[in-house]
């Protein structure tokens, strides 16, 4: 495929990014854009004269013009949309979370395999050259054991009707804590409140529990005037800091830890084993994020590979997600998280 002929569905937030990046790429063409209201087509159609635009989703899934659709709606019409494109033969990038039940993705997933299609969820922050590089001096042999993750996503306003704070925030930092480990979260326990809005928290703390004991933590809130976006993860050798909003130093590594030492004291304890060194930090390449990610999309659709953030890694968080769900409403019980079928 010399270029991949986009669509995209849904001109809110994200969607507009999505066509900007889109229309800059050699190796994509944008050919139609869809959107239910029409002020929003009207400014596409100022800033892109030579895009066509539609407010019927059906006129994308019929267009023969149309290799792969962007869908940037609402997340309760993810399922119904991403359905239809998959079943027009088109392939999709979808944004998170990819459903809202977990069947509703299994199914998903399986109609992709099944019809050969791509489909990859818009799990923006595994493209982070920050998150990238995380990846990589954590999985390296000076890092040591894991102990905790702990995740902070606060800012004040930009509050979604649709979803709650946890819904919108969270699964960020779930599928990078899974990206970063190679596994899945067991259990979760979550507790939040409903300050605005009641029956949508806008303030929520995550505990997720991993294989081998290794926690994470993650509190997302829209109604803190700091905003921060930061993971910490600590381990036995060396403590690391990741800082998105820091342009300068957004990767700290603090060459800090303590871990039991193999032998056993006179005293018949375990002896615990201190360092201490350097503050490092790494070069992180500056690259946007949803660039590197709508290029991954182009490579899978022309190479026909399944994308890192392929659509079981995102049902897989919606599993996480509606365990958060059942913990909220039993008071922050520990609530095993659902396995997907192989």
């Amino acid at each position: 495929m010399e270029n991949a002929r986009i669509a995209v569905i849904g001109l809110g937030h994200w969607g507009p990014h999505y066509l900007r990046i889109f229309s800059q790429m050699p190796r994509a063409l944008v050919t139609l854009c869809c959107d239910k209201d029409p002020a929003r087509l009207r400014e596409v159609s100022r800033l892109y004269p030579q895009v066509p635009t539609t407010v019927d989703p059906g006129l994308v899934f019929d267009a023969p013009d149309v290799d792969a659709v962007v869908i940037a709606t609402p997340a309760s019409s993810h399922v119904e949309l991403a359905k239809a494109a998959i079943n027009a033969g088109k392939d999709v990038l979808v944004e998170k979370p990819i459903t809202l039940d977990v069947h509703d993705g299994v199914e998903l997933v399986r109609q992709a395999e099944r019809l050969g299609r791509v489909l990859m969820v818009g799990h923006t922050f595994i493209y982070n050259p920050g998150v990238l590089k995380i990846k990589e001096i954590v999985g390296g042999p000076d890092f040591g054991d894991v102990y905790y993750m702990q995740a902070t996503r606060t800012h004040l306003g930009l509050i979604r009707d649709d979803v709650s704070v946890l819904w919108d925030l969270a699964p960020h930092d779930i599928s990078i804590f899974s990206f970063l480990l190679g596994a899945i979260p067991v259990g979760a326990s979550a507790t939040g409140a409903a300050f605005l809005k009641e029956g949508r928290e806008d303030v929520g703390f995550v505990t997720l529990f991993y294989p081998d004991g290794v926690i994470g933590n993650i509190h997302a809130s829209w109604i803190d005037s700091n905003k921060e976006r930061r993971i910490v993860i600590v381990g036995s050798r060396k403590r690391l800091v990741f800082n998105d909003l820091d342009a300068l130093e957004r990767v700290r590594v603090f060459e800090k830890g303590v871990s039991v030492e193999a032998g056993i004291s006179d005293y018949g304890e375990f002896q615990l084993m201190l360092r201490d060194g350097d503050i490092i930090s790494p070069r992180v390449d500056t690259s946007e994020p949803l660039k590197n990610m709508c290029n991954h999309f182009l490579d899978c659709v022309a190479d026909r590979s399944i994308p890192l953030t392929n659509g079981r890694s995102g049902v897989e968080v919606v599993a996480a997600m509606k365990a958060v769900d059942e913990s909220l409403a039993g008071s922050g019980c520990y609530v095993e998280i659902e396995r997907l079928p192989t």
